[in-house]
């Protein structure tokens, strides 16, 4: 007689062992970087460019703050009035041109706003440009709000 291996003795599949895996350590958080400050003498240049560039546009009661003593966000805070939409926004397509013409060309980092909501802020990182109509410059009073920051002449 023959004999057949059985099927019912087969062994069951070995499972392997779970792998370990190396945690990955996570960097602590450091506190957050202040922003570096910009070299004085070409930001002065620059921000007495925008104003020059505004009142060559009528730009009206153009008021430049140094906010670096006050606040992080920039070191100058330029305000101007517009007499009205369509020139709020000659005078920000104006700084714009001027700015992306110089050497090296220097872009907004964020340009804010509408000539409908007639208030517009372009963000130069450095130096903020605030346009207003009159009626939202008496509304948001920045320069009551900042009265802590000097008036730049």
């Amino acid at each position: 007689m023959k004999t057949t291996k059985s099927s019912a003795a087969k062994s069951p599949a070995k499972k392997s062992a779970p792998r370990k895996t190396a945690r990955r350590k996570t960097p602590a958080k450091k506190a957050p970087a202040r922003r570096k400050a910009a070299p004085a003498e070409p930001l002065r240049a620059r921000v007495a460019q925008v104003r020059a560039v505004l009142e060559s546009k009528k730009g009206e009661n153009v008021v430049v703050m140094r906010i670096a003593d006050v606040s992080s966000v920039a070191d100058y805070m330029i305000l101007c009035t517009g007499l009205n939409n369509p020139h709020l926004r000659a005078l920000a397509d104006e700084v714009a041109k001027q700015l992306r013409l110089e050497t090296p060309p220097i872009a907004a980092h964020r340009r804010a706003g509408s000539v409908e909501s007639e208030w517009i802020v372009l963000d130069y990182v450095d130096f903020i440009v605030h346009l207003f109509t009159p009626q939202m410059r008496s509304y948001y009073a920045l320069e009551q709000l900042w009265k802590d920051a000097p008036v730049v002449s």
